[in-house]
């Protein structure tokens, strides 16, 4: 019995984790910069200029090459993201931000959860990077649960 309490707990928790992270991407109609097409902005500010091609990024959103694809075309159409030749591997091509693109991260909407989390307490703030980190880093997050 206690064991499903704390199941339902944890069921609990991960839905508002879910949800807080939809709140975060308030903005949903389709002219909009789209959770995918945020997280690329990002890993190309601050990726290795040599990472910053269709496959890297691909391996660090975990997706499939089409829907990457399709947001690096949204992306360049909207002027955010451009490329150019990669000078060491001639099948593929380096992505890089536009002034655009830089300027667009500075309304990134992850930044107003960085405000929410600064707002707690040190130890709590600290604490819970550590537990994220934790569940990031650790057993894939797609296996089944055999829980109750």
């Amino acid at each position: 019995m206690t064991g499903d309490a704390s199941f339902q707990s944890d069921v609990a928790a991960a839905l508002l984790l879910e949800k807080l992270i939809r709140n975060v991407y308030a903005a949903r109609l389709s002219a909009e910069i789209q959770p995918l097409q945020w997280s690329i902005l990002r890993y190309l500010k601050t990726a290795p200029e040599n990472r910053c091609t269709v496959g890297w990024i691909r391996s660090f959103v975990g997706l499939t090459h089409a829907p990457v694809v399709r947001a690096i075309k949204t992306l360049t159409l909207r002027g955010l993201v451009a490329d150019r030749n990669h000078p060491q591997d001639a099948r593929s091509r380096l992505l890089y931000l536009t002034a655009s693109g830089l300027d667009s991260l500075r309304r990134d909407p992850i930044l107003s959860l960085v405000r929410l989390m600064r707002e707690l307490p040190e130890n709590d703030r600290v604490q819970l990077k550590k537990s994220i980190r934790t569940l990031a880093l650790g057993a894939d997050i797609r296996e089944e649960i055999d829980e109750p």
